[in-house]
């Protein structure tokens, strides 16, 4: 008998398996044009990325790396969470050329990856990170937020109001400066 999760992730499997993912990439732009192209939270953004930065063991981790790996992303300029992460998931890939590269497309076009890999309670959500090898097999996916984020909300978001729920989030990202998503990313990329 086959149970609800089972047929779930059989169905989630199956769906990963139908996105045509080097397509995606194709058509996707640099962290620079999307960065040029961006008009919501604008200064955001721009502070965000002036200012990130990447520690040197994990520059030295990405830098490491023997095969390629491709950074495919869907993000859209309104949301936190990729303004949290992308900016130091860029400075990641920019230390290591020869080796990673990463494009971005937006939630109209990459919508199929979102709803391929969806949150933990079942939303398509950005920014979906989906590491792929040379070629184009996906070695793992990076989903909304970090872990840590999601362990941290849990434990001092209880009876929260939505809006102070965010600004916990908010906070925790300034203090965490993208060193947990960077270190999830790095797993992934390190897959053999």
């Amino acid at each position: 008998m086959i149970t609800i999760a089972l047929l779930c992730a059989l169905r989630l499997a199956a769906s990963a398996a139908a996105v045509d993912y080097s397509s995606y990439f194709a058509k996707g732009i640099t962290f620079a044009d999307f960065l040029t192209g961006v008009r919501v939270f604008a200064d955001e953004w721009r502070d965000t990325s002036a200012h990130a930065s990447v520690e040197e063991p994990a520059l030295a981790r990405a830098r490491a790396i023997a095969s390629p790996r491709r950074l495919l992303v869907v993000a859209d300029d309104t949301c936190h969470d990729s303004i949290n992460t992308l900016p130091y998931v860029a400075r990641l890939v920019n230390a290591a050329p020869d080796t990673l590269s990463m494009r971005i497309v937006s939630s109209d076009v990459g919508q199929a990856i979102k709803e391929a890999h969806p949150t933990p309670d079942g939303r398509a959500a950005t920014p979906t990170i989906v590491v792929l090898d040379e070629r184009g097999d996906v070695k793992g996916v990076f989903v909304e937020r970090p872990a840590a984020l999601l362990r941290y909300v849990e434990e001092h978001g209880a009876g929260l109001y939505p809006n102070q729920v965010r600004d916990l989030r908010l906070r925790w990202y300034a203090e965490d400066k993208g060193r947990h998503a960077v270190d999830e990313i790095l797993t992934i990329l390190e897959r053999p």
